[in-house]
């Protein structure tokens, strides 16, 4: 029903990850299945990255590269018959079995966002713990961020302070 009252006034996205640890082909294959039901304008396809070094790199157990790559088959052939077509790709480093973020959109549907974001060409009010916001300062090729606090707690009893500096940020770049 949430989702029915959204899509009434909304363009949605929906985001997958290949490779999240405890999830299968079979349970991958069933999210992409009732996603082309619902029939979102946007379906992006993350294949998982985990940094080295992260709390999740020694606690995570990886699926097989050949179940990852089989995940991301599926989400390409799938989307495209059913109406969907790539638009953009991306990669990072360490990404499961050195494959790509790929979002997929029906026709005229393409979420400018996701690429200028993608080609860091806009700046990026981000909102919440652990958001990083970020000016792009094009006369000076180079961008500034700003991230908030990781935890919860510390971001509430901090929140003052953080809109001020988000707010020195945009209002000294941004002119």
């Amino acid at each position: 029903n949430k989702y029915e009252l959204a899509k009434n006034d909304f363009i949605i996205n929906m985001d997958f990850i290949c490779g999240l640890d405890g999830e299968n082909f079979e349970d991958f294959k069933s999210s992409i299945d009732k996603a082309i039901d619902l029939s979102p304008e946007n379906i992006t396809v993350h294949t998982l990255c985990i940094k080295r070094g992260s709390y999740l790199s020694a606690e995570t157990k990886r699926l097989d590269k050949g179940e990852v790559a089989k995940m991301v088959d599926y989400a390409y052939n799938k989307l495209t018959e059913n109406g969907y077509n790539p638009y953009y790709l991306y990669k990072q480093k360490y990404m499961a079995a050195n494959l790509e973020n790929v979002g997929y959109s029906k026709k005229g549907k393409e979420c400018q966002y996701n690429v200028d974001t993608m080609e860091e060409i806009c700046h990026v009010v981000a909102c919440g713990a652990n958001a990083i916001s970020k000016v792009i300062s094009f006369n000076e090729d180079r961008i500034e961020r700003y991230a908030s606090p990781k935890d919860v707690k510390t971001y509430i009893d901090k929140i003052d302070e953080i809109l001020k500096q988000k707010n020195l940020l945009f209002s000294e770049k941004c002119r």
